[in-house]
């Protein structure tokens, strides 16, 4: 098992000009999130990072739970504050996706892709996942928490009993070095949250587009109880997911996708 992946093991490879640069290590916790959020009602500025050896109570989209063995893999949430008009949570969740994927693309240099909402993929199975929190007053967003859990050096046995994942151990066959992937995990974060920031998530469509592995394949959800199928075409602007069902397409934002 591995040391503790302390902040100065981190920043000594850290580049990124925003996110990251204060670093709030837990060696354990229930939820990186739930920090994160108390920080961010406190004040805490746009950038810091929250993160931990090992997860108690990790959570992922619709109440689903995320596991992860200790001083194994990623753990960690951002806070963000994008300001003005809230841009949505779903939004800043497939940013944070496409970044993600970039990432462990050129430090694996394997395929790795994305699935609407907020998973990140290989060949081998899912690797990543992203869960997005948001606050708003007045009509106007004052703090988001992005939540980022990356299996990085599990193995096959430490997934649960038929659970469709990966790691980065499982698809390079070495053990990674945690701190130098923390650090340019978050270093290409911080690029892709610049763009989603001065030109919303449109600037970023089109390389999500790219890495959406439904894309041009029929898939499955769920609307009032009754499964339906359609083909899944792109994105919007933003962030929700566009399904063609005969002549028509439609806009899903919160169903359950199946592929």
């Amino acid at each position: 098992m591995t040391g503790p992946l302390l902040p100065a093991d981190v920043q000594r490879y850290l580049a990124a000009a925003r996110i990251g640069r204060r670093l709030y290590y837990h060696p354990e916790t229930n939820s990186t999130n739930d920090v994160a959020i108390e920080l961010a009602r406190d004040g805490e500025p746009e950038g810091a990072v929250v993160y931990t050896d090992y997860q108690r109570a990790g959570r992922g989209r619709l109440d689903h739970v995320w596991s992860s063995p200790p001083r194994k893999d990623l753990l960690f949430s951002v806070i963000l504050r994008p300001g003005g008009e809230p841009r949505g949570a779903l939004a800043i969740s497939l940013a944070f996706s496409v970044a993600v994927a970039v990432a462990l693309s050129k430090t694996l240099d394997a395929d790795i892709g994305v699935d609407w909402p907020n998973d990140v993929v290989s060949p081998l199975g899912k690797i990543a996942g992203i869960l997005a929190e948001g606050a708003t007053q007045l009509g106007r967003s004052t703090h988001a928490v992005v939540g980022i859990g990356i299996n990085v050096n599990t193995v096959d046995d430490d997934f649960p009993s038929g659970v469709n994942a990966a790691s980065c151990r499982t698809i390079s066959g070495e053990e990674m070095d945690r701190a130098l992937l923390f650090a340019d995990v978050l270093g290409t974060i911080d690029t892709y949250y610049q763009r989603f920031c001065a030109d919303g998530f449109e600037s970023l469509r089109t390389a999500y587009e790219e890495r959406l592995v439904i894309r041009n394949r029929d898939i499955k959800f769920e609307r009032d109880g009754v499964a339906v199928s359609a083909r899944a075409i792109g994105v919007t602007a933003d962030g929700a997911l566009r399904v063609q069902r005969g002549d028509a397409e439609e806009i899903l934002y919160s169903e359950t996708v199946t592929g």
